[in-house]
Formats: structure tokens, sequence, C-alpha cells
């Protein structure tokens, strides 16, 4: 079968902007990357860094670039047309982009991307251009089989493009906003107009980035819109200016490294750390041992104060890696503490599927506790943004008396959304294509821990 030729998008500013030699790019940015102390930060959703070459601006770049999630699989590059007036968003005809350290393939959903209000090919945008260009190296030492989205973003209105952005976000989506900051100024100058440009972006104030001296500010204004609507928190990791590396002070460019992470709700009131979580799967078995090796409740004299929330919890038993019983509320039932006892014994003895636990078991069983946040209806207007919005999280689906739940755990046996929802319907006694029909309620949900 005739196979069409790719066409590659070849390295403008390598050998220039960067080293062209693959062994020495590699660890010019493996120096970068140590140097930064910073760590992959499973929150993540999107990053703002500078587009200087390495030798002025890498070092900056790299304190974001060390925060990316490994599991990332495709990214959105918003860049920045330096040599061409570009109205709208200009995106990608090529197949794959290329650098020294080799070729990363263009998303498969770039062609719906060209296909959206205000998006179009225009490839002049993409001339002498190095935005989106100098940001793939630092991608390849980070990431591993991941494809690309490459946008240039020039006048647009910038809260209809953060709604085009987000139809195309998934668990394993980031977005790297190309930028840098003021041009050309005093350091002086330069530290006072960037400090502006910084807290607005901190304060996730759209509007005075339009005040602001930055490349891109619709790209800018599209994320932080993106981020007060998803609940990302924005964080600068690193600020300096070309002045702070060649000590020349007299024309400077300004650069900063954000990243931003998903919050969950209620996160400040309950951070379970890795001390909880041993407290909760230890005082699940101290009740089941108790319950079944003596006949007794376990009863408690003291207990951290985080724990007397009231909090959903399932308690979830397994001997090796089979399931042995899980049983838990979807709402809270009193206290925390005292629903990980309650649960712990039903699910020791209560769980249908299952006879009671045997003493002779109790040195064979596993305990895992996941507290649940509250479930909210997930109103959907498409099969592809439903399959989108339950991805790693837990789901509820109702249909008149029908019910089912699968835990943020499930997903360890799916791949497939639509897998997962197929599966769900069945164990809900429903068609395993009944989430097709667009008559279930869903409800999603996250662990806490």
């Amino acid at each position: 079968m005739f196979k069409m030729k790719q066409i590659i998008r070849k390295p403008y500013c390598a050998g220039t902007w960067y080293s062209s030699n693959a062994n020495e790019l590699r660890n010019e940015l493996k120096k970068y990357l140590e140097n930064t102390g910073a760590v992959n930060n499973k929150a993540v959703k999107a990053i703002i860094v500078p587009h200087a070459g390495y030798m002025y601006s890498g070092q900056v770049a790299a304190y974001a670039f060390k925060s990316v999630p490994e599991n990332i699989k495709e990214v959105i590059i918003l860049g920045t047309a330096h040599h061409y007036y570009l109205k709208g968003v200009a995106a990608s005809d090529y197949d794959n982009f290329e650098t020294p350290l080799g070729k990363i393939p263009v998303s498969k959903r770039n062609k719906s991307f060209k296909s959206e209000k205000n998006i179009s090919v225009i490839p002049e945008a993409d001339t002498n251009e190095h935005s989106i260009e100098i940001e793939l190296p630092f991608l390849q030492c980070v990431l591993k089989d991941f494809s690309i989205i490459p946008l240039y973003v020039g006048k647009i209105d910038y809260k209809e493009f953060s709604s085009i952005l987000e139809k195309y976000l998934s668990d394993k989506t980031l977005i790297v906003v190309s930028v840098d900051l003021s041009h050309f100024h005093n350091y002086d100058k330069a530290v006072t107009l960037d400090k502006y440009t910084t807290t607005s972006i901190e304060e996730l104030d759209s509007e005075k980035i339009k005040e602001a001296e930055i490349d891109s500010p619709y790209a800018v204004m599209a994320l932080l819109e993106l981020a007060k609507k998803l609940n990302w928190k924005p964080e600068l990791l690193k600020y300096a200016n070309s002045g702070d590396v060649t000590g020349d002070k007299s024309r400077v460019v300004g650069y900063s490294a954000f990243i931003f992470t998903e919050q969950r709700k209620n996160e400040n009131q309950f951070i379970f750390t890795e001390l909880d979580i041993e407290y909760m799967e230890s005082l699940a078995k101290q009740s089941v041992e108790s319950f079944i090796g003596e006949g007794k409740k376990l009863r408690l004299k003291s207990y951290p104060d985080k724990f007397n929330a009231e909090l959903a919890c399932f308690v979830t038993l397994k001997i090796k890696k089979d399931l042995r019983g899980c049983i838990g509320t979807i709402e809270p039932n009193g206290s925390l503490w005292d629903s990980i006892i309650e649960n712990a014994i039903s699910a020791a003895t209560k769980d249908w599927r299952f006879s009671p636990v045997r003493k002779d078991e109790l040195k064979d069983l596993s305990y895992e506790v996941s507290v649940l946040s509250k479930p909210e209806q997930l109103f959907y207007s498409s099969e592809e943004e439903l399959l989108r919005e339950i991805k790693n999280k837990g789901v509820i689906i109702s249909k008149g008396q029908n019910r089912a739940l699968y835990l943020p755990q499930v997903w360890e046996h799916f791949s497939n959304p639509a897998d997962f929802l197929s599966s769900l319907c069945q164990k809900g006694n429903m068609n395993k294509a009944e989430w097709r029909s667009g008559n279930l309620e869903v409800f999603v949900f996250e662990n806490l821990n």
C-alpha cells in the first residue's frame, strides 16, 4: 500500500540558539534540570516558560520543565509569531517536528484543532520562528512517547480560545505557553515591569495582562481564564532576566518559569500525609482483627484531629492481589475514624460477593482506605466530553433503580474510558452500551488521599 511521505519541520535555530550536537545539547539540558532542585508534580497542568537562547533563559525554563509529570502524552504548545502579524491562531500542517534529539510527532488531534473557530494553517507564522522549537528539546528530556499540538497565538478572543483549549484537555495533556517578558529596558525598569506581569499571573487577572509587556498576551490570558475555571493555581518558580546571566544590565529581557497545578476542593483542610495513610490502613487492620479475632468492635481512646472530619470512605481488603471485600459510603456518615472502623468490619463480614473473613486469613490480608470527595454531577454535551471528563475519577452512574459505582483505582484495569463505562453499565445491570444513550445520570468524585 502506498504510504504518503511525512512532512517534517526541520529545526531553524539549532546551532545558534542551542547546540546542534545531540550529546552536547542533552548534557546542557541535563545540567539545567539538575540545578533546579524541582521534582515531578502530578498536579501540574500547564507551564509558562521563556524562549530565548538556552545560554540566556535555559536555566529559568528548566524549573518549570523539571516539574512536568512524567505521564504526559500530549503537549499543546502556544507560541509567539515574532515575524508575522497574526490575527487568530496559526496551526501546523507538519507531521513531525525535528530537533537534534530526534523527531516529535504532531498529535492526530491537530487536525481537529485546525477546524476550530479562528484557527487556520498560516505557514508564514512559523517561518524563521523559534518560540515553539526552543521548547521541544526540553520536552524530549523530560517526557517519553509524546506528541505535540503546535499553535502560534495572535490577537484573538481569549475567552473563546480558552474554551477551545478546554475541549482538548485530558489527564495526560500539558499546556506549554512560550513567552518572554519585558524587552530591552534597563535592569531596574525591567524588574518593575516584570513584577507587574508576574503578579498579574499569580492573581489570575486576565485583564491586567492587556497592559503587561509580555509576548503573546492572548495565549497567557486564555491560560489564566482556563486556570480560573478549572481551579489551577499558578506558582512562580523562577524569575530572572538576561542581565542576571550576562552582567550587562543596560538592555535586558525578562524570563519567568510558572507552573499551574490542579487544586482539589478542601485541599487546605484535608491534606493527608504518608503517615496519615499508614494510620488509616493500621486502623482498618486493627478493626478487622479485633472483630474477627476477638468478636469485639475496636474502641479508640484518641485519634488525630483531622480524622474527626466528616468524610466518606471505602475500605478494600485483598489477599495478595485478589479482592476479599470492599465496603464504603459515597456520602459522609459521621467522623472519618468511625467510618474507617465500620467499613473495615463491613468489608470483612458483609460484602455479599464473599463469605465472611476467617481467622486464618487475617495474616494474609492487606488493607486500602480511600477517602472520597463529595460526588458532583457531570453535565456533558457529547460522548467525547463524557469520556474525557471521567478519566481517572471515581464514577457513579444511575438510571431509574439501576446504579453502579467504580472507585478511581479501578482505572488500573482500563486504558479506554469507553470500556470503563461499558463495564460499569454491566455492573449496574444495564446494557453495556447504555452510556451512549444520554439517559444516564453521571457523578464523579476523587480520592482525597
